[in-house]
Parts: C-alpha cells; sequence; structure tokens
C-alpha cells in the first residue's frame, strides 16, 4: 500500500518572488536542514527491469509515460493541435535528460493504460511510471482554483533506502518514487508556439516543463527560501555537484533568481521554454541523480541577445533571440530607431553584457557621448558588470555601467 502522496501545483499570477539555488520535495517532516532534506528526499531508484519488461517501477528502461488522449481536449489558442501538445510534452522530458547518462524517458502509451493511485478510494491501477493527463475542475476538484494550471502528484513506498544513479545505495532516503500523475486544467486556455505570448493564457511547453520537475522530485524554490540549497550566495552562476556526494559543500541560500523552471509563481508566459534548465535546474537533478558522466550544456543558449551603438554613443539593444543573427539584426534596428548613425554591432552573446561609460571630464554625469566606454559578457550579470567597469577605468576614465542586461531577459 502506497505511504505517501505528495503534490505540488503551478498557478498563473503576474509577479515572482523566487530563490536561488534549488529545493527538492520531502521528505514528509522537514528536519530543519535543508542538506540532510536533499539526503531524505524521495527519488527515482535504479533498478534492473522496467516497467513494460519485468513491472519493476524505476529508472531501468527509462521512466516510462503515457499521454492520455485527454491532452488532446486542450484548448489551444494559437491553431495548435493534440500532436503539437504531445510533442511539446516529448522535447519538455528530453530537456531534463539532455546530458544525463542515467536518467531517460520511454514512450509506453498504448502499451500501459493511465492510472490515478488514490483517488479513488481502493483503486489499485498505478498508470504508467508518468501519466500526463488533462482534467476538467468536475474531475479533478483541484483545479477548482480558478488559477490553477497544473497538478503533479508522486507516490512513494514505505521502505527506506534507495539505489542512486551514481551506485551509491541511499540508505537514509525515505523512499522510492513509484509513480507520477501531471494532470493539466482543461479550464484555461493554451498556446504552442512561444512568439505568440497570449498573457491571459498559458504557454503549454512552459507548463509542462515546470511540472516534469516535481515528478522528479524537485520542488518550488519560492515556497520556503530557507530550504533553498547552493554552495554560495551569488545568483546565476553554475553550482556544481560532487558525482559521488551530491550534498557535499551545500548550504541554506536566500539569494533570488527568477528564472528557475521550479519557481511556482508567474508560469504562464514561454520565457522558461526559451531559456532551459537554469544552473539551478540543473544542480536540483543532478544532486537527486548524480552521475560522474554529466554532461552540462551551457546554460540559456537557447537564447541570443545583441548590443549595438554608433559613434556618437546612441545604443540599440535585443534579447530573447532564438538565433544569433536575428539578435543582430533587432539590435542594429533599434539603435537606427533611436537614431544612431553608421550603428556597429558591439556583441552578440548567450548570457549577460554590460556596458559602462566614464564621467565626463569636470562632471558627475556620465559621458553619453562614449568617449571613453567598455563592454563584458559573461554568463553571470554581476560579473560582466564589473569586469566592464574595469576595462572602462583601465582607459583613465571614472566609469560606472550606463547599461546591463540578459539575453533572457
Amino acid at each position: 500500500m502506497f505511504q505517501r502522496i505528495l503534490i505540488a501545483f503551478c498557478v498563473t499570477l503576474f509577479w515572482v518572488n523566487a530563490a536561488n539555488a534549488f529545493v527538492v520535495e520531502g521528505p514528509r517532516q522537514s528536519t530543519g536542514d535543508p542538506v540532510e532534506d536533499l539526503r531524505q528526499a524521495p527519488r527515482w531508484a535504479v533498478t534492473e527491469g522496467s516497467l513494460v519488461q519485468t513491472g519493476q517501477r524505476g529508472l531501468g528502461g527509462g521512466l516510462e509515460y503515457v499521454i492520455d488522449d485527454s491532452i488532446c481536449q486542450l484548448n489551444l489558442v494559437d491553431g495548435g493541435n493534440c500532436e503539437g501538445a504531445k510533442t511539446a510534452i516529448r522535447q519538455a522530458l528530453s530537456r531534463w535528460s539532455d546530458g544525463h547518462p542515467a536518467l531517460a524517458f520511454s514512450d509506453v502509451t498504448g502499451r500501459i493504460k493511465t492510472g490515478f493511485p488514490l483517488a479513488v478510494l481502493g483503486q489499485t491501477q498505478q498508470g504508467a511510471e508518468i501519466d500526463f493527463l488533462a482534467s476538467t475542475p468536475a474531475e479533478f476538484p483541484n483545479f477548482r482554483t480558478a488559477l490553477t494550471n497544473g497538478y503533479t502528484i508522486f507516490y512513494t513506498r514505505g521502505r527506506r533506502g534507495v539505489l542512486m544513479t551514481n551506485g551509491v545505495e541511499n540508505e537514509v532516503a525515505e523512499g522510492a518514487i513509484e509513480s507520477a500523475d501531471i494532470r493539466v486544467n482543461l479550464a484555461r486556455c493554451y498556446y504552442l508556439d512561444p512568439e505568440f505570448d497570449r498573457p491571459d493564457c498559458v504557454h503549454f511547453p512552459t507548463l509542462i516543463f515546470h511540472e516534469i520537475g516535481h515528478a522528479l522530485g524537485i520542488g518550488h524554490p519560492d515556497d520556503s527560501q530557507t530550504r533553498n540549497l547552493d554552495n554560495d550566495d551569488i545568483p546565476y552562476n553554475a553550482l556544481p555537484i560532487d558525482c559521488m556526494d551530491p550534498t557535499r559543500g551545500l548550504k541554506s541560500s536566500m539569494q533570488v533568481q527568477a528564472a528557475a523552471v521550479l519557481v511556482g509563481r508567474d508560469v504562464q508566459g514561454a520565457g522558461r521554454w526559451r531559456r532551459g534548465l537554469t544552473h539551478d535546474d540543473a544542480a536540483a537533478r543532478n544532486a537527486l541523480y548524480p552521475h560522474c558522466d554529466i554532461e552540462t550544456p551551457p546554460r540559456f543558449t537557447r537564447l541570443w541577445g545583441a548590443f549595438a551603438r554608433d559613434p556618437a554613443g546612441v545604443y540599440g539593444r535585443s534579447s530573447q533571440a532564438l538565433v544569433a543573427d536575428d539578435a543582430v539584426s533587432m539590435a542594429l534596428a533599434d539603435c537606427a530607431q533611436s537614431g544612431g548613425h553608421d550603428c556597429q554591432v558591439i556583441s552578440g552573446f548567450n548570457g549577460c553584457f554590460a556596458y559602462a561609460l566614464a564621467r565626463a571630464p569636470g562632471t558627475m554625469q556620465l559621458d553619453r557621448s562614449g568617449a571613453i566606454w567598455a563592454s563584458a559578457t559573461d554568463e553571470r550579470s554581476i560579473k560582466a558588470r564589473i569586469d566592464a567597469v574595469e576595462a572602462c577605468n583601465a582607459q583613465h576614465g571614472e566609469c560606472r555601467v550606463e547599461l546591463d542586461f540578459c539575453a533572457f531577459d
């Protein structure tokens, strides 16, 4: 019999209060120490067999999932269709497994029936390891809150200990996750095209991307900032995980980062889909599923920004472009529209950019003509700012940052 149900949901709100680092779901009762909570958190276990072939639930053969036909009932307002929604689910799963040698997903739609254990008294059908379904508020009471977009529930059994993806037996883990249900609210409207951007509807790929993180055992970092884990207090930088000792060097952190896929608020837009997994999202995955051969792709490689400037200091900028050439074209156009002449691209980038100017001679004001200036890029916005000011000061100016932004802004 199942001894634990964990519920996670996301709602549409138009403000963000997020936290840097990551949070795991569980254990049932927090120990008060986020590092110890990570040790004891439930997760999917390594198994030799798969659900379809041997009836074993776990990572063996990949996490086997079913996309229920109810997904085809989504109100897709951008002209999207059922197959497009199913493709978005497959793409979102791929993003979570990208670069991880032990985390994979296998589509068993049509081979296993979906199930919703414990939702109905006496029901024993568990369904696949991950079921994707859509429900009306009448069918699923948790959707009676009008702004609830999605709801994820995962189930564990009461035995302690799991075999982790690094080959180590974790004897204190609260238990192995055995199934998860990801439900989408049919009362909401959705779109698939990230360029469509209708504020009163929900970008379906972003929502599913978020909910899959819950199915893996990752929580909302904005629910309880005291439970956030990081190895420092610098937002946006990489968070390496020791593959054989995944809690090593981690500590509680209160720093803010709104870009994480697992932030629970303001998930209706397409921004997180464009950005992909942040360092913190990847660290949460790697801490729950450590492995020494993980290849982590560079952060935010899916988005480009650019900065252009003319000789008189008029500038233009762009961000959230899907390819570098588009970012360059948009920055040049922005510079020209601002009155620039002979605008030139100074930088095209994936991460963050900063532009520093010196003070005008004899004043406290920045010299907007840009007689002395410098720029810098880096994954971290703060590092780009520091480097730009230092490069500007090296030209014998008293400099400060005039403009800074990131490709994912």
